[in-house]
């Protein structure tokens, strides 16, 4: 497939994401997909993503990924994001605080015969907690 075919594979799988479509999400990866996830096991199944992924999307219901670049090359998509939520429900055992976030994310994915069959997906855990108040920002520098 042509690398703009690969952006395109990719820009859907984000536009089923953000619509809370998780077969729409796991009809554009390989029944045996690989998933590297930022603080999951790793790595995962599609079955275990697409848990994570409810898990996620049930913690933050309407959030988005905004792409603010997308790279191909071969057979891979480096999509740089970030992902605009406020936080309703559950997230693994910590309660709501109705905070919103925009978590930033790079994400690789490997794409061959139209389908996702390896994701690298690394977000930037520690500022999602910051944003939620779990964890303290550390203070700016002065000058």
């Amino acid at each position: 497939m042509s690398t703009e075919a690969n952006k395109t594979i990719v820009r859907r799988f984000l536009e089923a994401f953000n619509a809370g479509d998780l077969d729409g999400v796991a009809a554009l990866c390989a029944s045996n997909v690989i998933v590297h996830n930022s603080g999951a096991p790793d790595p995962l199944n599609l079955d275990g993503f697409t848990q994570l992924a409810g898990a996620f999307l049930a913690a933050f219901p309407g959030g988005e990924h905004t792409i603010e670049d997308i790279i191909g090359e071969g057979d891979k998509v480096v999509t740089r994001v970030v992902y605009h939520g406020t936080h309703t429900g559950d997230l693994m055992g910590l309660p709501p605080t109705g905070k919103r976030v925009a978590v930033p994310a790079m994400i690789i994915d490997q794409i061959a015969n139209g389908k996702i069959i390896e994701t690298w997906r690394l977000f930037d855990q520690m500022s999602m907690m910051q944003q939620l108040g779990v964890i303290a920002a550390p203070e700016a520098a002065t000058t």
